[in-house]
């Protein structure tokens, strides 16, 4: 379908005026009629699942606004061409972690859809870090321990310099009783990267669990180094 360029204009010019004046539903309906004329073009779902997720708009809609943004994801995923379709999954995965974090009840009545998508998704983007960084929110949330191991453990072969993620697969090793596995990569994180502004919290890490190990010789090797920082 052609683009009629005036028309497009006076619809975004209608959008913001309706949203200047705090008429947030009737702006959502105007904007909305440009993804049912343009179902091909991308940025038109991306502007408004970004009108959606705005806290003023979320304010004024409440919930209704999380099930909106996720159908219109499903619209964007349905129409558009394979290599535009990733961002919306990644959206999606992150306003479910949303809606989960915000309900846990809306998770037990949506659970079956709910962990259908995520699986699908991660076996679509399987190296796709943002979308495995929901899926491992998502499986935290919902308790199921060896999901989130696995994809932690994928997370961090693509990242492994990434301290946070480090920091999480130390954190579980440390949970399931393998701290010196976990001192292994802490210490080698440390040792890759010796600039890095994490340093105190790293070195603060490795001490406690050292000490958990009885090594108290490395220990005093790390607070050394974090006193002399």
């Amino acid at each position: 379908m052609k683009k009629d360029l005036n028309a497009i204009h006076r619809i975004e010019r209608l959008t913001q005026q309706y949203f200047n004046e705090g008429e947030i539903r009737s702006g959502l309906k105007t904007y909305r009629s440009l993804l049912e004329d343009y179902p091909k073009d991308r940025n038109y779902y991306l502007n408004y699942i970004n009108f959606l997720l705005d806290e003023s708009v979320i304010a004024e809609l409440l919930w209704p606004a999380y099930d909106e943004a996720v159908a219109c994801c499903d619209r964007a995923i349905a129409q558009l061409s394979e290599e535009e379709k990733l961002f919306f999954y990644v959206k999606k995965a992150e306003v479910y972690v949303i809606m989960m974090d915000g309900d846990h009840q809306w998770y037990m009545d949506h659970q079956t859809e709910a962990n259908h998508f995520i699986e699908t998704a991660v076996e679509r983007y399987p190296t796709n870090v943002p979308l495995l960084k929901s899926a491992m929110a998502f499986y935290r949330m919902n308790g199921n321990q060896n999901k989130f191991d696995e994809i932690l453990d994928k997370v961090y072969q693509i990242i492994p310099h990434d301290f946070m993620i480090v920091l999480e697969k130390v954190t579980n090793l440390e949970q399931r009783g393998n701290i010196e596995e976990g001192i292994d990569i802490l210490e080698k994180w440390i040792n890759i990267n010796p600039e890095s502004s994490y340093l105190s919290t790293s070195y603060n890490k490795i001490i406690l669990m050292c000490k958990k190990v009885d090594n108290q010789d490395m220990a005093d090797v790390y607070q050394d180094l974090l006193d002399n920082q």
